[in-house]
């Protein structure tokens, strides 16, 4: 599922099953929507036991402004995929548009959070990097299970541009696994990648090659098992209220200092 924020220390012991909100295990009624996501600092994570991050607080602000609660169930991001899939949960966020995902997401119109994505190395690594990824081949690349990193990188492993591809459940470990030199190239978001480095103690081990690979806008998506057209709909306009009334911006504010 961009600009720069800075990341907040906290925990990433929430990876797996962690509870934000108390959330029941079936479809949220009318005006309380049970919803799904990967923890992502600093777009979404556990703050103390309550929810935090940028994404989180726009979200739930722009639905609040419909009349509608939220509670949040922090998972692996496949499970996610699939929970919102069968319609056990009214949306999923932050997700990256594929033309797979649109099959069972009803993307919202209004962009959630911008996001820059880049390629990550050790840092005494001989890899660099000038905007082709096919120059990379001969590396072997690291990535979250079914994460998508955006139109370049996604289509470079699908086509086998990137032939050596190692998967992990989550981005701690990927990270972990960067350091330890079970890959070459970590692909991430810039951000992510930063807070779960900072967690590991590895910042100074560890360097962003230039340039990005690809600035991707990622979306709140709504299930397509029953008609979520509505709760779409409500969602672009409190997120385009929010831009124009500056509360938007204050959000992004508020996570970069």
């Amino acid at each position: 599922m961009q600009t720069p924020f800075s990341v907040r220390l906290l925990s990433s012991s929430v990876l797996g099953s962690v509870l934000l909100l108390t959330a029941v295990a079936a479809p949220a009624s009318a005006d309380q929507l049970r919803m799904v996501a990967l923890s992502f600092p600093p777009l979404i994570y556990d703050d103390g036991g309550k929810p935090a991050g940028i994404a989180y607080d726009i979200v739930t602000e722009a639905m609040k402004a419909a009349g509608h609660s939220v509670t949040v169930e922090i998972m692996p991001w496949a499970r996610a995929l699939d929970t919102v899939r069968e319609g056990g949960a009214d949306a999923v966020f932050t997700a990256y548009k594929t033309p797979e995902r649109e099959q069972f997401l009803n993307y919202s119109t209004q962009v959630l959070v911008p996001q820059v994505v880049s390629l990550f190395v050790a840092k005494d690594s001989a890899v660099s990097f000038d905007g082709d990824l096919s120059k990379l081949a001969d590396r072997k690349f690291g990535v979250v299970n079914q994460i998508s990193y955006g139109s370049i990188v996604d289509d470079a492993i699908k086509t086998g541009v990137l032939p050596a591809v190692e998967k992990s459940n989550d981005s701690d470990s990927n990270v972990k696994k960067l350091v330890s030199g079970r890959f070459d190239v970590m692909p991430s978001n810039r951000y992510v990648a930063q807070y779960f480095l900072k967690q590991a103690g590895a910042l100074d081990k560890v360097k962003e090659l230039t340039p990005a690979v690809q600035d991707i806008p990622s979306y709140i998506a709504f299930t397509k098992a029953r008609d979520t057209g509505k709760l779409r709909d409500e969602f672009d306009a409190g997120v385009a209220a929010m831009k124009a009334s500056g509360a938007y911006q204050q959000i992004l504010d508020k996570y970069a200092r």
